[in-house]
């Protein structure tokens, strides 16, 4: 009973400690008004706040949400790799806390998004937090075993500084 108990420590402090990181980077993010998104061709700062307001009960997409969609952006958060490479991944799960994992529970669909490197690229894969670069597209993935409201096609990854 002990050893549950302390990896339910561990795991509730990481998740702690994980939401105060994005918490206050989103907090530093600068807000960009759905007719921003529309008239830039300028890579995006998403903020996982904004990724939020989607209603999973309604399946509502708010307008400043539904701007990003086909956007290129930049997005802070931590890779879950689907794949056993150690080294590199071409497809992942990018979710906004360190200690999300698909086991205990998931985190939301809103708060997901399922990532598939562009053509002949692969991200590199890091236990820390990183930057993730490519193009957002809303779109429910139900079929899969794990629900996401989101997917990126994926540029490139580069540590969060």
């Amino acid at each position: 009973m002990k050893i549950f108990y302390k990896i339910f420590v561990f795991v509730a402090i990481g998740s702690i400690l994980g939401g105060l990181f994005v918490y206050f980077i989103a907090q530093g993010a600068s807000k960009v008004s759905p007719s921003e998104v529309q008239n830039s061709s300028k890579l995006l700062e998403v903020e996982w706040s904004q990724l939020q307001t989607f209603n999973l009960t309604t399946g509502n997409i708010p307008n400043n949400l539904r701007a990003f969609n086909g956007a290129n952006i930049k997005i802070p958060g931590f890779i879950i790799p689907l794949e056993d490479n150690q080294d590199f991944v071409d497809e992942f799960l990018f979710v906004p806390t360190p200690m999300a994992c698909i086991h205990v529970p998931p985190p939301p669909p809103n708060q997901i998004i399922h990532v598939k490197m562009a053509s002949g690229k692969k991200a590199k894969m890091s236990y820390g937090p990183v930057w993730l670069f490519g193009k957002f597209v809303i779109s429910e993935n139900a079929g899969k075993k794990i629900k996401t409201s989101f997917e990126l096609l994926g540029s490139y990854t580069k540590p969060y500084q």
